[in-house]
């Protein structure tokens, strides 16, 4: 399997720029969600008749399993691959993102916000960790930054 930074894959200059853009997308993604659920806590508090306190475990399960895991993910891209881990991560965000969207008790909303944080935590991890051997040095520090304003923007559009 070809790894996203094999230069002779792609020609340079095209795959870079589509790397970069894949993986600004999967940044602005993991931190869209990050924050998206808090607009919906009173709206689930009443559709599954729990208390507040009760549903923002909805937002706390994804940010603590992104702040548990962040590090260790980007390890594990280290041992299986990068490429992999990051296809395995979109994967799981999305099939949780579905899960969330059908979950049909808390319990079930808050495991599905989990298990999207873990997908979330390699997304993250493994954008920034690409780009450097995506990119090449001198365009390094411009694609760090434009994953930092996907990140931010993302925040705040949730």
């Amino acid at each position: 399997m070809a790894d996203i930074a094999d230069p002779r894959t792609v020609p340079a200059s095209r795959s870079a720029s589509g790397a970069l853009a894949s993986l600004s997308l999967a940044m602005l993604l993991s931190s869209l969600s990050t924050s998206i659920a808090n607009v919906a806590l009173p709206t689930l508090s009443t559709a599954f008749a729990a208390s507040f306190q009760a549903v923002q475990w909805v937002v706390l399960a994804y940010l603590l399993v992104i702040t548990a895991l962040i590090v260790s993910v980007g390890r594990l891209g280290d041992l299986v691959g990068r490429r992999l881990l990051l296809v395995a991560g979109l994967g799981l965000f999305s099939a949780a993102s579905l899960a969330a969207a059908l979950a049909p008790s808390l319990p079930l909303l808050v495991a599905a916000r989990a298990a999207q944080g873990l997908g979330a935590a390699v997304m993250m991890a493994l954008t920034m960790a690409l780009v450097g051997t995506t990119m090449p040095k001198v365009r390094t520090g411009s694609a760090m930054g434009l994953l930092g304003t996907m990140s931010a923007i993302g925040t705040a559009l949730g």
